[in-house]
């Protein structure tokens, strides 16, 4: 039964790399391109923006495309925050699923 094991300890993994991709996603800024404020313009973090609903207008003296970069960033910030309950779920679902191949391994060793 070395293979259930080595599957349920597979599943496991792959549920920390991919809860780990969702902490990422959702705490990285995301950047855009082809404003008048630069090369890449930073907006806020994908939870700043869809949960706590910031403003990604930039500061300052407003740019002619002010509009245009809040609009761009909060597109941005939802795709990222879109993808990280996306990889949570996936996390959680690994997780149920490496429980649930290590409990029956667990137990198909038991019965004999």
């Amino acid at each position: 039964m070395l293979s259930l094991r080595w599957t349920a300890r597979v599943l496991l993994l792959l549920s920390v790399a991919a809860a780990v991709a969702a902490c990422w996603l959702v705490l990285d800024n995301p950047s855009i391109d082809g404003t008048s404020r630069g090369d890449d313009y930073t907006c806020l973090a994908p939870y700043d923006t869809v949960l706590l609903h910031g403003d990604n207008t930039p500061g300052g003296e407003p740019p002619q495309d002010a509009v245009a970069i809040h609009d761009r960033c909060e597109a941005a910030g939802a795709r990222r925050f879109e993808l990280a309950v996306a990889a949570a779920a996936g996390s959680v679902v690994l997780l149920l699923g490496g429980v649930v191949v290590r409990e029956r391994e667990r137990h198909s060793v038991a019965r004999y």
